[in-house]
């Protein structure tokens, strides 16, 4: 008689790419790439001129709760894959899918909308600018959305075959 546990080994494709590329998300939130503040030089008085500076902080800093809420969920949907391979938990076949748009659409509003809750808005001589894994950060999310569509699918046809 053969056992009813599910291995990682068992884990079919599209999870494979889910929780990967929730890792992957996961790991870029704390590289310092998602954008930058630029002060340029500012006058003190008779004490003399600030130098002109520039910073890059990480996803946590400036985005505001969207995108930490995208990033939950990818992280969220990398645990699902690994407790559904180590412990062979049942899911509904559409859940990855939902998980992916939530994480596309926040990721979305979150490129469109800019890093405004950063503190600096308004003040003269502060610019605070997107940088390049904000743009990146859709890919992930939509790759996982996709995933989704693809492991309900698997699950579709792995029933009728019964």
């Amino acid at each position: 008689m053969r056992a009813k546990t599910t291995t990682i080994g068992r884990s079919t494709r599209p999870e494979f790419v889910i929780g990967l590329n929730g890792v992957i998300l996961c790991v870029l939130s704390f590289v310092p790439w998602w954008g930058s503040i630029t002060t340029s030089a500012l006058r003190l008085g008779q004490s003399g001129r600030l130098p002109s500076a520039t910073g890059s902080f990480n996803a946590y800093f400036g985005y505001g709760w969207a995108l930490e809420l995208a990033l939950v969920l990818g992280a969220a949907a990398s645990g699902l894959v690994l407790g559904r391979g180590l412990a062979g938990l049942r899911f509904p076949r559409w859940l990855y899918f939902w998980i992916g748009l939530a994480m596309t659409v926040l990721a979305l509003a979150s490129l469109v909308r800019g890093p405004v809750n950063s503190g600096f808005e308004g003040v003269a001589g502060i610019e605070v600018s997107r940088g390049p894994l904000v743009v990146a950060a859709v890919v992930p999310c939509v790759l996982i959305a996709l995933a989704g569509i693809g492991f309900a699918r698997s699950q579709r046809r792995g029933r009728r075959r019964r």
